[in-house]
């Protein structure tokens, strides 16, 4: 015989999953038990946070950072439901997030019992797939099914509640089916249908136009489209632009690499998809981050073509502006189609012109940026320093704020996949757990923690974890003593109204990191921040670095609220020079 924990357990190690983020309850300990064997046998590792939010978080960055969906696992009620944030970040930025929550035993259910909650109610609008478990002997094909679900098409992250009792039910071993492949009722993939007529009609708008833009979000990131991405611009003399999180598809050192464009973007993006005729959208939705104003697109006439895995984004984006092309399935697919095409045409492309013109978006605008400070550290030269001392395949979590935006704007990616943050959410508090699930899937690259103060104090209780599991995540903390991108906002655009934002009392985040048995720096200059984390990599342990910034600077370019691209704010209102 044996236990539905038991069968959990194996069908957990059959599916290949190593490290699962978690903390124990009353409702799922009878499967913590079970693992117990596997653990021993290193065969999976148990890693505990501090609280729930944190293990989808890390969860997140695990497979973010390895491409390999990551899992969590929590008790029923409070312990699931913390799982919320976590999960609806994952799903807004298509992460294969697996959580296996337990739930109150079938018998009590519907009756208000102890730490019951409605997962499936609670989580069917914010994961892609959430199944009740009904019948101990579905747990193996319901794992197997979660897994293809969260990993094909648009990835995203599905939830597994199995009720207590089934875990202590009992099995006859040899009645147990342990399915070859997955099957799930009503789902499908996506179809991978690059439409000849669509393909054509995108080849002539890419050839024959003056000035092509390309524009790259998180579908390049998952479908590992980056050499496609260099080989098509290449071929075409093609600019790219990039999406916030679509910034860990292309090496920033790359010549036609522009960086981020959008709310927060670089200003010479912002100008070359203004000025753009025909722009191609590789794995983008094309959020109200990045197209903030679809007068931008309808007023210069530019031509729109789009690559994605979901028809739907396409079909949505219809709805407000002219597709020309719409293409779709996996980026890295249709890009070799459209890559064989234009090759077999044979035209050689002379777009100097329009690249001189990008260049010299690139030259004036830098200009602007970056500027040393004056009794404070500048946030662009904080990155700098920070880029030169780490190896080029470090990778970099942040949380959500101002330093986000300075990530955004200012921070080098210099090897695919090594830039994880939380774009369609803005989830304070997912970089600290996001960092320490990264490190678990990939312990040898060094792997650091961009983070905001009012950022890192949501989620700093697990820095425990870090230091007991033997993480040595590296947290730089920007610290303006302040919710920077609020007042910001406040400041700029509710008439200097400051209310509700800034720290009375100073922590002491040197103090905070040796609690938690962590290293501890407070830098005063670039050469502090590069001593420190040369330290910090020597010593290889958990370390904070707590980074001072002037409260009043600002994350610029910006936008007024609601506004185009062509409202960009490049200068601080504040100063009459500028106003």
């Amino acid at each position: 015989m044996i236990s539905g924990a038991k069968l959990t357990a194996e069908a957990i190690k059959r599916a290949g999953i190593k490290v699962i983020f978690g903390i124990p309850g009353l409702s799922n300990m009878a499967l913590y038990d079970a693992l117990v064997e596997y653990v021993q046998q290193n065969d999976i590792r148990l890693i505990l946070m501090r609280h729930e939010q944190g293990a989808a978080h890390a969860a997140d960055g695990y497979a973010r950072a390895s491409g390999a969906p990551g899992v969590c696992t929590t008790t029923s009620g409070p312990g699931a439901m913390n799982l919320v944030t976590g999960l609806i970040t994952a799903y807004w930025d298509n992460s294969p997030v697996i959580a296996i929550t337990g739930q109150v035993p079938r018998n009590a259910m519907g009756k208000l019992a102890f730490q019951e909650a409605d997962v499936v109610g609670v989580m069917e609008n914010i994961t892609k797939y959430v199944l009740l478990v009904k019948n101990a002997s579905e747990i193996p094909l319901a794992l197997k099914n979660a897994i293809y679900i969260a990993t094909t098409g648009r990835p995203g992250p599905v939830v597994i509640d199995i009720p207590r009792d089934l875990f202590n039910e009992k099995l006859d071993e040899s009645s147990i089916v342990w399915p070859e492949k997955p099957f799930v009722k009503g789902y499908r993939e996506f179809p991978y249908r690059v439409d000849p007529l669509e393909l054509k009609k995108a080849v002539k708008l890419l050839i024959n136009a003056e000035k092509p833009l390309m524009l790259v979000g998180a579908g390049a990131v998952w479908s590992m489209a980056t050499d496609e991405i260099l080989k098509l611009a290449e071929l075409l003399q093609m600019p790219i632009v990039s999406t916030l999180l679509g910034k860990a598809a292309v090496p920033h050192n790359y010549p036609l690499y522009l960086g981020m464009m959008g709310y927060y973007g670089r200003a010479e993006a912002n100008m070359a998809f203004l000025e753009s005729d025909v722009v191609l959208v590789v794995g983008a939705r094309l959020s109200d981050r990045t197209i903030t104003s679809y007068k931008d697109v309808k007023d210069t006439k530019k031509k729109i073509i789009m690559i994605n895995i979901d028809p739907t984004d396409i079909e949505k984006q219809k709805q407000y502006i002219d597709i020309e092309a719409g293409l779709i399935g996996d980026a890295k697919k249709v890009l070799r189609e459209l890559i064989n095409a234009i090759l077999e045409i044979g035209t050689k492309f002379g777009r100097s012109a329009w690249l001189r013109r990008v260049q010299e978006y690139r030259e004036y605008y830098s200009s602007l940026y970056y500027v040393d400070g004056d009794k404070y550290l500048a946030p662009w030269k904080v990155m700098k320093t920070i880029r030169e001392v780490l190896p080029s395949n470090a990778i970099i979590t942040t949380g959500v704020g101002q330093h986000q935006m300075w990530a955004g704007v200012f921070w080098e990616v210099l090897e695919p996949r090594t830039f994880i943050t939380s774009g369609g959410m803005g989830t304070m508090g997912f970089g600290l757990p996001a960092a320490i699930g990264a490190k678990a899937a990939l312990p040898n690259r060094v792997v650091v923690d961009l983070d905001g103060d009012g950022s890192f104090l949501m989620t700093m209780n697990n820095l425990g974890t870090a230091v007991d599991e033997n993480l040595p995540i590296i947290v730089a903390i920007f610290d303006n003593r302040t919710l920077g991108l609020v007042r910001q906002v406040q400041d700029l655009f509710f008439n200097g109204r400051i209310i509700s934002v800034d720290f009375g009392s100073a922590t002491d985040y040197v103090k905070l990191a040796e609690g938690f048995g962590a290293l501890g720096f407070d830098v005063q200059s670039y050469e502090d921040i590069e001593i420190a984390f040369r330290r910090a990599m020597k010593e290889n342990i958990a370390t904070v670095i707590r980074i001072p910034i002037n409260r009043e600077a600002l994350s610029l370019p910006t936008l007024p609220p609601g506004g185009s691209l062509r409202e960009m704010i490049l200068h601080d209102p504040r100063k009459r020079s500028h106003s």
